[in-house]
């Protein structure tokens, strides 16, 4: 840190290579024009928009008392796999992927919604869900038992269902696999009414006599689908997220002209848009999915950036006040070198402590995929905050020296007519 200080004390010109650095930035940009133009092309479409944006399906499992805190994730990964794995008749598998899975409710009402994006025309679509629905109803409206088999005793427990109404349906269905037992011989255990035993001595195993015993209760869970999320939502989002960026842009620009002056008002605020530009343009080329958590890591930018801004202007007014004679690049320059060490060592610390979240999350969503949209927050505001030390120490200065530029010819024109 103290060689960078020794460097930056020196007499750096920063503001002087401003072709270079607006060319950083538009390489970025015109990638991601590139990579967009691919991906419609490849996948079909330029962005990856989640359901908050291009609508989807709803599906609702309710699974009601026999889901717990225990066996909730278990519910999850049942259900996951049955909505990606689905195919139809004919064995097409169309791709279908899970978006979000949320427990919901309480006590009987305890269920899961399921949320998926749509991935065909509408109307095969419907099919889909439809299959999708009948699929689910298969799975999880069965009650299958826990088989313990210790020696020739078969001990089976059925969680939270009384057995003994049902002796005959379970005769009936060991008969199928080749066990021959009457109701008399299904020992129900006079303590835990869920569960009975019997003698067998063949050599189906325990995962086998499981699912042989496996029954139907359409009182254990019910499955219905909400229909279609329309886009109108999408786009009344959209519509809003719009709207508070450009006020807040313009209530940003006013009170930077207020306290510096409009040039530097109009800098900053084209350092805030090269940070959207930046961030939209890593989601477009890594095909991140844009979703409500990519609009809350716009709007932390938009407030994280400007404070790097107003720190160098409040250098530049300073510098301005203490050397009136120094010309603009150099008061910008100067301006970089106390600014920029504080600057980035704020950045660094909160990108450290974001990075972190992401990783962790990261790690977690392996086993909870729900937690991988806090990565897809985490990873814009990373970008976020490395593109805002980056505009408000090099962007920003550039162009208001260019924009001062000009207003110095205009001057210099002006009296040299006046002289004349």
């Amino acid at each position: 840190m103290s060689k960078l200080s020794n460097l930056l004390e020196k007499d750096v010109r920063i503001v002087q290579r401003k072709k270079l650095i607006f060319l950083i930035p538009i390489c970025f940009f015109a990638l991601a024009i590139i990579m967009a133009i691919v991906y419609q092309f490849t996948l079909g479409s330029a962005l990856n928009l989640g359901m908050d944006f291009s609508g989807g399906y709803t599906i609702n499992v309710n699974i009601g008392v026999n889901m717990t805190e225990e066996n909730a994730d278990e519910y999850k990964d049942i259900v996951r796999g049955i909505v990606e794995g689905y195919s139809d008749a004919e064995g097409n598998n169309y791709g279908v992927k899970v978006s979000q899975i949320l427990e919901t409710g309480e006590g009987d009402d305890r269920a899961l919604q399921v949320k998926f994006k749509s991935v065909t025309g509408e109307e095969t679509m419907e099919e889909i869900v439809e299959g999708i629905r009948s699929e689910l109803e298969k799975t999880v409206t069965n009650i299958v038992p826990t088989v313990v088999k210790s020696g020739s005793t078969v001990k089976v427990t059925f969680a939270n269902y009384a057995v003994s109404p049902d002796k005959d349906i379970f005769v009936s269905k060991l008969g199928k696999v080749g066990i021959d037992v009457t109701a008399d011989a299904l020992t129900v255990d006079e303590n835990s009414p869920d569960t009975f035993s019997f003698t067998y001595s063949g050599s189906l195993g325990e995962d086998e006599l499981s699912q042989a015993l496996t029954i139907a209760s359409p009182f254990s869970a019910k499955v219905y689908t909400n229909g279609k999320i329309g886009a109108t939502v999408s786009r009344d989002l959209l519509y809003n997220t719009i709207s508070a960026i450009l006020i807040a842009l313009v209530l940003m620009l006013a009170y930077i002209a207020i306290r510096f002056e409009f040039r530097s008002g109009v800098s900053a605020i084209v350092a805030l848009v090269h940070d959207l530009a930046v961030i939209f343009s890593f989601m477009i080329i890594f095909h991140i999915e844009f979703n409500s958590t990519f609009i809350a890591a716009l709007i932390t930018i938009l407030g994280y950036s400007i404070n790097n801004a107003i720190i160098l202007f409040d250098r530049v007014r300073s510098n301005t006040k203490i050397y009136p004679n120094w010309d603009k690049a150099t008061l910008a320059n100067r301006s970089i070198a106390q600014s920029f060490i504080r600057c980035m060592n704020t950045t660094i610390t909160t990108v450290i402590m974001i990075g972190s979240v992401a990783v962790v999350c990261a790690i977690a969503s392996l086993f909870n995929p729900d937690l991988y949209q806090m990565v897809t927050f985490s990873l814009p505001i990373i970008v976020g905050l490395l593109s805002g030390l980056y505009s408000s120490m090099f962007v920003a200065p550039s162009v208001w020296c260019t924009l001062n530029k000009g207003t110095q010819k205009r001057r210099n024109t002006a009296t040299a007519e006046a002289k004349d």
